[in-house]
């Protein structure tokens, strides 16, 4: 009886550590994404968007949006882009405005107010939103 009782502590433990990790639990599985490999990239029109990489480490499909910050020189936010996309149970998908959502659209927008690269100092990720999809 009592190696089913330590058996449960550690299957409890796991599951918290998992959530823990920025992934999700449900009764019917769990997802893990993360999100490397984050920069900037000129696209069509000199227009500059972000690319990266998401790992799904988990068993059940995630949703990701995210919203990026380009900044000034002296910090302040000049300009937004998104990124929205699906990730397959236990692999990989890399986010560009080049590579499409699972609707047909670029996965990654390019930043309002029509910036190029050169024209961004610094970006930021200011959201991230990842839900069992």
């Amino acid at each position: 009886m009592r190696q089913w009782v330590d058996a449960g502590l550690i299957i409890v433990l796991a599951a918290g550590l998992v959530a823990g990790c920025g992934g999700s639990t449900s009764s019917s599985g769990f997802f893990e994404v993360a999100l490397t490999d984050e920069k900037l990239e000129t696209i069509q029109g000199n227009q500059c968007a972000v690319k990266g990489h998401a790992t799904n480490v988990g068993n059940v499909r995630a949703k990701v949006d995210l919203t990026y910050e380009a900044l000034s020189a002296t910090g302040a936010v000049i300009g937004t882009s998104t990124a929205s996309f699906e990730v397959a149970p236990f692999s990989n998908f890399d986010f560009a405005n080049s590579a499409l959502n699972s609707v047909g659209q670029p996965s990654s927008t390019s930043f309002t107010n029509n910036l190029a690269c050169a024209g961004i100092s610094n970006s930021r990720r200011a959201k991230t939103d990842i839900t069992r999809a």
